[in-house]
């Protein structure tokens, strides 16, 4: 089993970097070997190849499994940056700023086919993860239509976990389900590492929200300045509104004119000010502690692997 993370990002890159050579129209391809090449977190198919180590999954299983995932996301983000009129990724310019909205569309749809063509490799249970695979992309444009609707009306804290729980939970959730499918010992446990995933994805988004209230752009990696021109919901803002709605509603009367530097500094003062951030992070330790207690009922014999995986997901500064 690998014990650092930096190898199994270069084991995964490797690969990935295989497509590079893909041959055809520049315009489709182009793009997609610009966005596979620029910087990533990787942390996908990082769970992936971890589990399938965890598990004594086959490798080439494993990998295939982790390029999926990894395509999917791509796919996802390629087309969430347009949705978004998001300029940066990855601290690079995205697919629709560097080309056009053509291309990006375009490079999108070849990522989304690109990834099942991996995940039918896959030798076990392969028609039960190609279905599970389209399930979960189906749930991931259900939860990006919940984002798109809430930038027009205000959503509770139920409903944003419900956004994020198919946004970026479901994904989450396939990185932990696949290496239980390929496994020959760890199948009977595929409903309680299905909830690891999708609890540690809400986590994910949450400290997403988090930390680009109190980050810089080029620490993220990407703008953070979209959510507020754009109205996006974050659990600070649903917080703020079940917390205290004719306060938080007068905020937006009152931030609806300046500039968007002065709405993020009167954001972060409220939510500092009110206690938003406090109770936004004490949701987020419940999580944590739902999936301390998942691990519990996982065999002790893997307990440790998973806390190590669970920290790495916990302790992310960016």
């Amino acid at each position: 089993m690998i014990n650092n993370n930096q190898d199994y990002k270069n084991l995964f890159l490797k690969e990935l970097n295989k497509l590079q050579d893909m041959e055809g129209p520049s315009y489709l391809y182009d793009p997609i070997k610009y966005i596979i090449k620029s910087e990533g977190k990787r942390l996908r198919p990082l769970i992936v190849q971890f589990l399938g180590d965890v598990f004594n999954n086959n490798p080439k299983d494993t990998m295939n499994a982790a390029m999926g995932v990894e395509l999917l996301h791509n796919f996802t983000l390629v087309h969430d940056d347009i949705m978004d009129g998001d300029d940066l990724r990855h601290n690079v310019a995205t697919i629709h700023k560097k080309w056009d909205n053509a291309h990006a569309v375009l490079s999108g749809d070849g990522l989304g086919a690109l990834g099942p063509i991996f995940i039918g490799k896959i030798k076990k249970n392969t028609l039960d993860i190609l279905i599970r695979y389209n399930e979960v992309i189906l749930e991931i444009c259900e939860g990006q239509a919940y984002d798109m609707e809430f930038e027009t009306r205000n959503a509770s804290v139920d409903e944003y976990i419900l956004m994020s729980e198919k946004k970026t939970g479901s994904l989450f959730e396939l990185c932990f389900e696949i290496p239980s499918l390929i496994s020959d010992d760890y199948l009977q446990f595929k409903p309680q590492l299905k909830q690891l995933g999708r609890n540690l994805g809400v986590i994910f988004q949450m400290q997403d929200d988090i930390l680009e209230m109190s980050t810089s752009s080029e620490n993220m990696g990407k703008g953070t300045s979209s959510d507020i021109e754009r109205s996006k919901k974050t659990i600070l803002s649903s917080m703020a509104l079940d917390c205290d709605r004719d306060n938080w509603n007068n905020l937006q009367k009152k931030i609806s004119n300046a500039s968007l530097e002065e709405k993020k500094l009167m954001l972060r003062n409220y939510y500092k000010d009110t206690g938003i951030i406090k109770k936004s992070e004490k949701l987020l330790l419940n999580f944590e502690d739902k999936c301390k207690d998942i691990i519990k009922s996982l065999p002790s014999t893997i307990h440790s692997d998973m806390t190590v995986l669970l920290n790495m997901i916990l302790k992310r500064k960016k």
